[in-house]
């Protein structure tokens, strides 16, 4: 494995929760790997069951479940046509149900359905086997790391969309209907609700849980809005995208709506777009991976530009504040390998979209953005990283905006919202910050100069320079992020790439409304999360045999 400089680093996850002890932030340590057939990326040490199985993935925060490789099929030749050198360490390490004492099956189920879902815009298809168990969070226990009992977890075996397990951060609940109106909240709720921590925030690489780390960003006082469809809340109002290079160059014709997700590593915009950028970069598509490859000459020609592609955001799609995010080339700069390519290969991870749906700002652009997003007041922030060489880390304590001013001066702490202020640990008068980058959910991505300033963090690595069924067994076809047609679900899969998602009559999306004909009798339990007002988003996911029960998601926001 190469060691890749400079280094992405950091994604901050904060969910604020109210707290009368008053808890300080918890800094999880990374799992210090870089890996993943489509980066490498920083990864995220995870502890499953009991006695603790660990198992490395990356971060998600469109996903509320934890999603991680089943060592039944995980290097398996129905998974992988040819035989990969330590398989399971390449795949994160994969986990073993049946050696858990605490796993407790759910079923087999598509974590999305009929066009809604998990990544189901992006075309995403994958099954998983989902049950209950102890769910630790960092290398070991105690204060660097979060171990919750009862947490949803799917096994996966297909090698795509997911080569790598993920760590869903999204605070959406999870309800099973047909097993007693079961409702499975998040990690982040759950720890919310346990009053384990003021807040909850997340970093690739580095994973804080009630704080963030004010050293890593530059602050601006653009405040976003959340979307209503709290499957795709982190919308952003892009209004330019500049090439800077060999020449100047404007690559987006129009203002368009954008979601921000980490669990996609591309970069998905409109036919337009993609024109300008293949123009500016000398792309071509290559038809057999669906990727714009590079070969040796074509990069060492990019790296030698220094190019750079700005992105200019603002909560409206006209005039309003705005804050730019300028990435370098080497930020677009991966290398594909097995099974996403059959020989290793520099890639460009641009997508192109079919429908506005797609429109979404992936993990390539968390290398160089910060956002900071808070969940009770329905507002984020993007901020462009700061890269300080040597920086002394500054984590600030989020409490939630439940704390009432008299509470939090007699414990001698303080809430940082909207419009509050922040407790650092070190001082009464932190750094100040803009009112959406004080926020109770963070979520940001840095890229570092060297791994050893970096040690602490969760990093995603770039190239510089210098460095050249039910619970039986149900086939399924591999499944991609663009789509042919997919009939079957299971965990197995059949060697193809891309797969389309398929479409249900009984299969329903709505905002605010109850689902009526999809769900089986009685009252569906909500776990609402606190807030003002509340909207919900009720989702049919299709089990993956008639023998399975149908899984409603539905979250709730207020």
């Amino acid at each position: 494995m190469d060691i890749l400089s400079p280094l992405l680093v950091v994604c901050v996850f904060v969910w604020v929760t109210a707290c009368q002890a008053f808890p300080s932030a918890i800094v999880v340590s990374p799992s210090q790997y870089f890996e993943g057939n489509d980066g490498p990326w920083s990864s995220f040490n995870l502890r499953l069951g009991s006695p603790g199985q660990d198992a490395r993935v990356l971060i998600s925060t469109a996903a509320p479940e934890s999603l991680v490789v089943l060592s039944e099929y995980g290097c398996s030749k129905d998974v992988l046509a040819k035989t990969i050198p330590d398989c399971a360490v390449s795949r994160g390490n994969m986990f073993e149900p049946n050696e858990s004492s605490t796993w407790s099956q759910l079923g087999t189920y598509g974590i999305n359905g009929g066009g809604v879902g998990l990544e189901a815009n992006l075309g995403y298809v994958q099954a998983a086997k989902f049950g209950l168990d102890t769910l630790g969070v960092g290398l070991v226990d105690g204060a660097n790391g979060i171990t919750l009992e009862n947490q949803t977890i799917g096994g996966i075996a297909t090698a795509s969309p997911f080569y790598l397990g993920i760590f869903g951060i999204n605070p959406q609940p999870l309800n099973f209907t047909t097993l007693g109106n079961f409702s499975s909240p998040s990690f982040i709720t759950t720890l919310k609700s346990k009053a384990s921590i003021p807040s909850l925030k997340k970093v690739y690489g580095q994973l804080i849980f009630s704080g963030y780390d004010s050293s890593r960003f530059i602050e601006n006082s653009v405040t976003f809005t959340m979307a209503n469809d709290v499957t795709r809340d982190l919308v952003v109002a892009l209004q330019a995208i500049t090439y800077s290079g060999t020449n100047e160059a404007q690559l987006l014709t129009s203002p368009i709506h954008i979601y921000i997700d980490s669990t996609d590593p591309n970069i998905w915009l409109p036919d337009n777009a993609v024109d300008a950028f293949e123009s500016a970069f000398d792309l071509t598509l290559d038809d057999s991976t669906g990727l714009y490859l590079v070969n040796e000459s074509h990069h060492d020609d990019l790296l030698a530009s220094n190019a750079e592609v700005s992105f200019r955001l603002s909560d409206v799609l006209e005039g309003g504040g705005t804050v730019t995010i300028t990435l370098p080339y080497r930020a677009f700069d991966l290398k594909a390998e097995y099974p996403l390519v059959d020989n290793s290969s520099y890639y460009f991870p641009l997508k192109r979209a079919k429908n506005e749906s797609q429109y979404t700002l992936g993990r390539v652009f968390l290398q160089e953005a910060y956002l900071t997003a808070d969940y009770e007041r329905g507002v984020f922030n993007v901020s462009q990283c700061a890269w300080v060489e040597g920086a002394k880390e500054h984590v600030v304590t989020i409490n939630s905006k439940d704390y009432d001013e008299d509470t939090l001066t007699d414990n001698n702490s303080s809430g940082r919202g909207v419009g509050g202020t922040g407790n650092d640990g070190e001082d009464s008068s932190p750094k100040s910050l803009s009112s959406a980058a004080i926020a109770g959910i963070v979520v940001g991505v840095v890229v570092g100069l060297a791994i050893t300033a970096l040690a602490a963090y969760v990093l995603m690595t770039r190239r510089t320079k210098r460095d050249k069924g039910t619970q039986e067994d149900l086939p399924i076809k591999a499944s991609g992020a663009e789509g042919e047609d997919s009939s079957e679900h299971g965990l197995y899969p059949i060697h193809k790439t891309h797969q389309e998602l398929e479409g249900s009559d009984n299969q329903i999306h709505q905002l605010g409304v109850e689902p009526t004909e999809v769900m089986t009798g009685g009252t569906v339990q909500i776990y609402e999360l606190p807030g003002s007002e509340k909207q919900e988003v009720a989702t049919y996911i299709e089990p993956v045999s008639s023998d399975s029960s149908p899984v409603v998601v539905r979250s709730s926001v207020r």
